[in-house]
């Protein structure tokens, strides 16, 4: 297996959207063979805010247990036939029981206890299954089993409860990328312990995936390689009005929504993101892309898009020539153009979310 897959299972995004792939509804003859979904699992919520009970904190406190107060898992996947919430969260790396990253840890395992119906917001009457599940590169495995093992006994012998946890690892070989589950993961998951192959793969062809999510600002990654997948998203939003404007039949308007445009690049999966920060930051950066791609389409066709507070962006297509020019002017249009690695400054628009409704064409 070449360095590119080595290099890609140790990439949290990789890791978040190997996830979610296995969790979706994909047909017999693809690549990506979505384990999780014949198990029955769906995709639940992505970065979920889980808090601490006040009383953990508590205890945590008096303890001098280092402990955050909260914490926001990458995924959470639900079965809801055997009513099961694994709790996932992507690391890069193993890490130890001192580090600084144990005390999200140690929440973590609190989410996956005796207390996940109420952590999660649901009915505590109704009992669930609760799995909280770190996914590592193979290598760090039984590193990140260790750890797991020296914080649950802390949280343990400090009168802290916990529950069940596991790490599994990705792996690359030369057939592709596989899972590496034990024996905790495999029962609940209803996998064979070990390895378990997720994504076959051809020597001297990209192993990397379509990915669900291309860009995620809670994802620590290098400054180029976020620039790359924020041009990924860009090129996703920019597709979709293309696609919009040349199905639409002029004389027409078309108005266009950030939220539905980043729906539409993450194939459904920004429905699901719960960390509004995060959510209020892709709504920024779709508004800086939309004001680059306006400006430049009305330098071609005068006053035929503009921005509307509250509505996102209208695109008026006032006759067939009209419209065959404003397409010309869109379809040159590159996002190669905006600096990627620059944060979009802020407008006075970015705390108003638009209205969630689908592309429309009135």
């Amino acid at each position: 297996m070449n360095s590119t897959a080595n290099e890609l299972v140790s990439d949290p995004l990789f890791q978040l959207n190997a996830i979610l792939w296995l969790a979706q509804p994909l047909p017999v003859e693809s690549n990506i063979i979505p384990l999780l979904h014949r198990q029955g699992f769906a995709v639940y919520a992505i970065a979920p805010l889980l808090s601490m009970p006040l009383d953990v904190r508590l205890i945590a406190d008096r303890q001098k247990v280092s402990m955050q107060v909260g914490v926001r898992p990458d995924v959470v996947l639900e079965n809801p036939a055997d009513r099961k919430f694994c709790i996932c969260e992507c690391k890069a790396n193993s890490f130890g029981p001192d580090s600084s990253t144990a005390a999200q840890a140690r929440a973590l395992l609190v989410t996956a206890g005796p207390r996940a119906a109420e952590i999660l917001g649901l009915a505590t009457s109704e009992p669930l299954v609760a799995l909280l599940n770190f996914v590592v590169p193979e290598p760090c495995r039984p590193g990140m089993t260790e750890t797991i093992s020296v914080l649950q006994t802390q949280l343990r012998t400090g009168g802290i409860s916990t529950g069940a946890c596991s790490a599994v690892g990705l792996l690359a070989a030369d057939e592709g990328i596989s899972i590496v589950v034990d024996v905790r993961a495999a029962e609940y998951f209803g996998l064979s312990v070990g390895q378990n192959l997720v994504l076959r793969t051809e020597p001297g062809n990209d192993p990397r995936p379509l990915y669900l999510i291309p860009y995620d600002p809670d994802v620590e990654q290098s400054a180029n390689e976020a620039a790359y997948c924020k041009r990924v998203l860009f090129e996703r939003v920019h597709s979709s009005i293309v696609a919009a404007v040349g199905r639409a039949q002029a004389p027409c308007e078309l108005c266009f929504k950030s939220h539905d445009l980043l729906n539409d690049a993450t194939f459904g999966m920004f429905e699901h993101w719960e960390n509004r920060e995060s959510e209020r930051h892709m709504r920024s950066i779709c508004r800086h892309f939309m004001g680059a791609l306006v400006k430049a389409a009305n330098s071609a066709v005068p006053d035929s898009a503009f921005f509307e507070p509250g509505n996102a962006w209208k695109v008026s297509l006032r006759s067939q020539q009209h419209s065959e020019k404003l397409m010309d002017a869109i379809t040159r249009f590159s996002c190669e153009t905006l600096d990627l690695q620059a944060e979009p400054p802020p407008t006075l628009f970015d705390d108003l979310p638009d209205t969630r409704d689908d592309l429309s064409q009135n």
